[in-house]
């Protein structure tokens, strides 16, 4: 076998190896900011074809209030859910009433669309506005 002499000269000096580790840290910390921002960058997609979050949110209230005939229950899920999407509306300021008529007059065409299965539509519809709620920050009390 043949023996190799090694040199203190032939090593890669320490001053390359840093600067290469630093990009190759900033690179990654750098992608992964971009990964992380862009699922913010994308915008909202409102629920069941609105056109904003007002309506979106008068949407979903009526939602609520149609899921049970003659309103919800006191303190329970679908109060919280209503209660929540009033408070949204509120958030956004503006028309309300308008935002709730909007919202009011797209249920009741996708309800029309709907020819027999209303229930299911609000059963999903209701799903739907509670997801949205949660990813908005909604925390329900009979969920936990």
């Amino acid at each position: 076998m043949q023996e190799v002499d090694h040199h203190p000269g032939d090593r890669i000096p320490v001053w390359i190896v840093s600067v290469a580790a630093g990009a190759g840290i900033v690179l990654v910390g750098a992608l992964f900011w971009m990964v992380w921002r862009s699922q913010f960058a994308a915008p909202p997609g409102y629920l069941f074809g609105t056109p904003t979050q007002p309506v979106e949110a008068g949407y979903c209230l009526a939602v609520a209030q149609s899921f049970y005939p003659g309103g919800p229950p006191s303190g329970g899920y679908v109060a919280e859910a209503a209660d929540f999407w009033v408070g949204r509306l509120r958030f956004y300021g503006g028309d309300l009433a308008g935002a709730i008529a909007a919202g009011q007059a797209r249920l009741s065409r996708d309800l029309t669309a709907a020819r027999g299965k209303e229930t299911e539509w609000i059963a999903g519809a209701m799903d739907g506005c509670s997801r949205r709620a949660l990813n908005y920050g909604a925390k329900f009390k009979a969920f936990e």
